[in-house]
């Protein structure tokens, strides 16, 4: 009758574990057919595309210096150790021991007689080894190492993944520098030439050629052309700041300064399913998703009964010298099995954890895959822009840069007042900052694009 009630207690245990299936899978996130734009996309050494020695400087500095990418390493091997954890669980556990108990028997307890032939003192030596090992009948261990191995995997990823944003920031950081101070330099332009527009103005005013008015208007725009350069100068230090603080220098550390213009690579979108493999964070997002779906196998696993294998052997003996003969040899095995009964909901709620992250680590892919094709198009979209735009203002700073030479040849031919050049070097400089701006966010753009595709 015991034995049935065993049977039957073990019956229910498995039945109990039976009950629970495994949460329904989300489906994968469907790629585009294509982009909006073909081409091939950037390859590892996207960098060197633009033929800017100093980015290639700075790059190497901040991958040196970034506390960024310091903190992604140190998750990396925490997670590789996590890994190495959760493997040693399959093995069996297996531990020396030695140890001595002393012992002294009282005589006054009156259980003992006076007489018997009995030692009040013992000195027991003990040495041995002792050996545990849980089986892993439901996979309970083994869903807890996929887990543990997809965590490993997702971290390399996200060392990858950082890796190639502090790359492309500093890129685009970099570019952004020296769009700044090329813009500095045309605004300087601009305040002097507005300066002296002034200056010219305020001459004929006192010598009774022109009225009051126009004075003030030039005061108005040379005074806002000085604020104009001073907001460029502001850029400029937020810009240099930035690009000190990406690279790990300290604040005021000097800057490289480069006198080529980079050169505009051309880069693609790729195709959609290409993106998924190529961009670390969609790697790493699918792989923390793997290692949920491995984990509520591990909290499925935790509701069937366990089997732990016990076991210890070695030699007792007193006095200490007869260690290692046969007659004081023991041994012991003691298998155990442990069939979960009540907890609580102790292992409910577990599973209820395990299937709430699943679903979150299921949203979390598909946003950062959506995310990953939206980055791709707004790239696409604004170099398709930007392109058109810098053909149009090199157009317009080219017309600019003939009608000051003109001014400057009429100027030296005495058939041109001083006030003509002087807007010429205005409106070339408006235009040359114009063009300047264009060409770096351009350049910005091709960035984003490189690091939206995977690098």
């Amino acid at each position: 009758m015991c034995h049935v009630s065993k049977s039957l207690l073990l019956a229910a245990a498995m039945l109990a574990g039976c009950a629970h299936e495994p949460a329904p899978r989300p489906a994968a996130p469907v790629a585009p057919a294509a982009f909006s734009v073909p081409g091939s996309a950037a390859t590892a050494g996207w960098v060197e595309k633009f033929q800017d020695p100093a980015l290639a400087a700075l790059i190497a500095q901040a991958r040196t210096g970034s506390p960024d990418l310091a903190i992604v390493r140190a998750r990396q091997r925490e997670a590789d150790a996590v890994l190495v954890a959760a493997g040693g669980s399959l093995q069996p556990v297996l531990s020396a021991q030695a140890g001595i108990d002393a012992s002294r028997i009282s005589l006054e307890t009156g259980r003992i007689p006076f007489a018997a032939a009995v030692p009040r003192r013992t000195d027991v030596t003990g040495l041995g080894v002792k050996a545990s090992w849980e089986l892993d009948f439901w996979g309970r261990k083994a869903s807890t190492v996929a887990a543990a191995e997809s965590d490993a995997q997702a971290s390399a990823a996200a060392v990858a993944q950082a890796d190639l944003a502090l790359t492309a920031e500093v890129a685009r950081v970099w570019f952004a520098v020296r769009g700044a101070r090329e813009q500095v330099a045309c605004l300087e332009t601009e305040f002097a030439a507005r300066y002296r527009e002034m200056e010219i103005v305020r001459r004929s005013v006192e010598v009774g050629i022109l009225p009051t008015d126009p004075l003030s208007s030039a005061r108005l725009a040379a005074a806002q052309a000085k604020v104009d350069e001073g907001l460029g100068r502001r850029r400029l230090a937020a810009a240099e700041n930035a690009l000190r603080a990406l690279i790990g220098a300290a604040p005021g550390a000097a800057l490289p300064v480069a006198t080529q213009r980079a050169a505009m690579p051309t880069f693609g979108a790729g195709l959609p399913s290409e993106l998924l493999q190529h961009r670390p964070d969609v790697r790493a997002a699918a792989l923390r998703f793997d290692a949920a779906v491995a984990r509520e196998g591990a909290a499925l696993a935790d509701f069937y009964p366990s089997v732990t294998l016990n076991g210890q052997a070695g030699w007792q003996a007193d006095p200490a010298s007869r260690i290692g003969r046969g007659s004081a040899s023991f041994w012991g095995l003691a298998p155990m099995v442990d069939v979960p009964l009540f907890d609580g909901a102790r292992r409910e709620a577990n599973l209820e954890v395990t299937r709430a992250r699943l679903a979150g680590s299921a949203a979390e892919w598909q946003k950062v895959v959506l995310n990953a094709f939206r980055e791709v198009e707004d790239a696409l979209a604004d170099l398709r822009e930007l392109a058109l735009q810098e053909d149009l203002t090199a157009q317009v700073q080219v017309a600019a840069q003939e009608r000051l030479q003109n001014a400057e040849a009429r100027q030296r031919a005495g058939v041109a007042a001083e006030a003509e050049v002087t807007v010429a070097r205005r409106d070339e400089a408006l235009a040359r900052r114009t063009l300047s701006m264009v060409v770096w966010e351009r350049r910005q753009a091709a960035v984003r694009l490189a690091a939206a595709t995977g690098g």
